[in-house]
This record gives C-alpha cells, structure tokens and sequence, in this order.
C-alpha cells in the first residue's frame, strides 16, 4: 500500500455527545459530523502528521477498508487536513488560548438562516401563537408592597442628552448619604418598567420598554438589594413589572450579600442599592430555538445597564456595572433554580463621592 499523502488533525475540533449521538465540530466551520467511538481513536491518531497507511497498519483492530473509508470521509468533512493545509491554518483554538466554551458557543451561533419569505414567517409565527407562551411577567403575591411613582419626563433631569452621557462614569466611590426613594424608583422604572404595548399582527400584544428586547420578549427580571435608601425599608425585593411595585422578599441589610453576590468587591457596601438581573429563558425560548437565542440575553442585559446608567446619571447618582457575579449564591439568596432563571448581570448606584463632570467642563 502506497503511503500517500501525510494528513494532520484539524486544530479546532470539539467531540462531545448531542441528541444525535457522539458528535464531532469544527468551531472555525461550524460544520458538525456524526461519528463512531472508532473515528474518534482514528482522529487522535492523526494528532502529528501520518498517512492513511500508517493509520491501516496502526489501528490493526480495524478493517483496512474501513480506515480508508473514514479517513476519505474526514477529510471530505474537513476534519482530518493535509499537512501544508494545517501549517497554514490559524487555529482559533490556539489563539483563543483552548477557551472552549466560547469557541463552541462562537461557531454554533454563526451565519444563521433567517425567513426570508414573508409567508414562511408568518406560518412560523403562527405556529408559535398556538404554543403555550411563558407568562410575561413574574409574581410575587401576597408580599408587601410599595407603588412606585409613574415614571415620565419629569423623573430626568432637564440636562440634554450630550451631556448626561459625557458625565456618566462607573462610580467606586460614594458619599455615607442615602439614596431618596424617589431617585430608585425612576432608576429601576425607568429601566425594567413597562412603557405600553404594542400589537402584533399575529403574537398579539407584546410590552414595550425603555429598552430593545429580541422579540419584545423581555426575559429580564430585575432583584434589588437596598440597604441605604431613604423612605424604603432595607431588604431584597423584586420589581413586579405587571403591578409597577417592588414585592419585599426579606427584610434586613443586604450589603454584605450584595458584596458577596459581586464576587466579595467590597468597595460595593459603599454604595446604597445593588440590582440583580436574572433571566427567564424560557420567555425568549418561546420564539427562538437557535444557540443564539442565549446571547440575546446579555444582549438585552447590556442594553438595560446602559440605560441604568444613562437614568442613574441624570437622577445625580453615581452608577456601576459588574459581571463578576457569584451565580450560586445569588440563586441561593434570591430563591432561583438556576435553570429556569438565573443571574446574568449587577448593576447598582449610591451617592458619589464628588459630583459627576464631563471631562469637557473639567
């Protein structure tokens, strides 16, 4: 048998078990293959440059035509590559230094198909309209409560957009006075509250926020830790979008957990109010099937932090952001099974220390 060409492993290759079986990606391609427990001894063989010979004469628990057969297969598939070919390549693996998760997530999320037919989507969409939907907002009943004042114009300052977002700055330091109550809730209404609806030729009516949703779905939930804000009793509460209302959940000083939550980021206590986003995956699951449908959340999250930040701002508070959170002890604290809903994101503000500037005033 003739030695033939040497082939070499492609770098970016991910093996792990799918609902079709043992199953083996490239994460630069995205293309995915089914495969036996064979193939995969096959590919680590072919982890330095070797014929098909050499894996024939190696592999001697194989069929020779077999090993041939799977060899041709992979790399037809681009799983197996010709050694010039490899040379050449840039893994993205390698220079991602073999962060896995992310590379996986990077490769399933590429180059998606979309309706392109407006007939297609409106057979999709009513395919989804006969589907039991999550409900819209979460509840806590039967807990006490407290109304928060009608968000609008007047809850923000009269300062001129510009210049709301020259002075917004990730604020460490904070002055010992409390936060008035009125400042938290245009901060947390003006961010998670419900602005209208707006009716959807078939899915009906979707909520509107301040704030763009994938689908107007709005899968973020919003928990407060408040422990220096005066006119509200310390403790952790959720925001009842539906009712407008913060629901006390339990009583006391959070600030300690609030450091906690962030990963023990103790400049944190500092500060008067920490907001806990989590998502309800299953509101955004409702419409969207793809792997993408999980960076739709931080993407929502990100865009609620803005606007946190933005209100925040033109209210005289000083705001933060952090994603160093501690996911299992805040679905401890608050109470989430970690599946259904769980931690994305914390946002939160106090008093500064000194007064927010635009660098341009300075």
């Amino acid at each position: 048998m003739r030695a033939g060409p040497r082939l070499v492993r492609n770098p970016d290759l991910l093996i792990g078990w799918g609902d079709e079986g043992l199953v083996v990606q490239d994460v630069r391609s995205g293309i995915r293959a089914r495969v036996r427990v064979e193939t995969v001894s096959l590919l680590d063989f072919f982890g330095r440059p070797r014929s098909a010979a050499e894996a024939t004469r190696a592999l001697d628990g194989l069929e020779s035509s077999s090993v041939q057969r799977t060899v041709r297969r992979l790399v037809r598939l681009g799983l197996l590559l010709s050694e010039g070919e490899a040379r050449r390549r840039v893994s993205r693996l390698k220079i991602w230094r073999s962060n896995l998760a992310s590379a996986s997530y990077h490769a399933s999320c590429r180059d998606e198909l979309y309706f392109q037919r407006p007939e297609a989507l409106r057979k999709y969409l009513r395919r989804l309209a006969a589907a039991p939907r999550p409900p819209l907002f979460k509840r806590y009943k039967g807990r006490a409560r407290r109304r928060l004042p009608q968000f609008g114009d007047a809850d923000l300052s009269s300062a001129p957009l510009g210049e709301v977002l020259g002075r917004r700055r990730t604020v460490r330091l904070f002055s010992p006075g409390p936060v008035r109550f009125d400042d938290l809730a245009a901060v947390v209404g003006g961010t998670w509250g419900q602005t209208g609806w707006i009716i959807g030729e078939i899915l009906g009516r979707l909520v509107i926020k301040t704030s763009p949703s994938a689908g107007a779905l709005h899968p973020i939930e919003c928990y407060v830790l408040a422990w220096k804000v005066r006119g509200l009793t310390a403790g952790l509460y959720h925001f009842d979008v539906a009712a407008d209302e913060l629901r006390l959940l339990r009583s006391g000083n959070f600030s300690t957990e609030a450091v906690r939550a962030a990963s023990g980021q103790r400049w944190i206590r500092g500060a008067a109010f920490l907001c806990v986003m989590t998502a309800v995956f299953t509101r955004t699951l409702w419409k969207y099937r793809a792997e993408s449908a999980y960076r739709n959340l931080y993407l929502d999250a990100g865009h609620l932090a803005q606007t946190f930040c933005l209100i925040a701002t033109a209210r005289g508070l000083g705001p933060f952001t952090t994603a160093a959170i501690q996911h299992s002890y805040i679905e401890s604290l608050i109470g989430l099974d970690g599946v259904k809903e769980f931690p994305i994101y914390l946002c939160g503000a106090g008093v500064p220390a000194e007064p927010l500037r635009s660098p341009r005033g300075s």
